[in-house]
């Protein structure tokens, strides 16, 4: 069972288990979460994704996740060619 603690205009946190599920509320929960095991680094990719920076962090499940998060189609893009 997960529960939510966190909403903004765009993106959902659950707490779910001993870990964490983010939403983005444009895309369906199928092809629009990821898991990730810290709050922080759903805040992280919340910010991200809100202002459309590049990550620091070039760990490949990372990238997956913001890719798999993110509806915009420029960054996707961004991301993919500069990671």
């Amino acid at each position: 069972m997960s529960v939510q603690i966190y909403q903004n205009l765009n993106f959902k946190v659950y707490k779910a288990g001993s870990g964490f599920i983010i939403h983005n509320t444009k895309k369906s929960f199928k092809s629009g979460h990821t898991h990730v095991h810290k709050y922080d680094i759903c805040m992280i990719m919340i910010k991200l994704i809100s202002h459309k920076t590049l990550p620091k962090n070039r760990n490949k499940y990372f990238i997956d996740s913001l890719i798999r998060i993110s509806d915009d189609e420029e960054y996707i893009d961004k991301i993919k060619n500069t990671c």
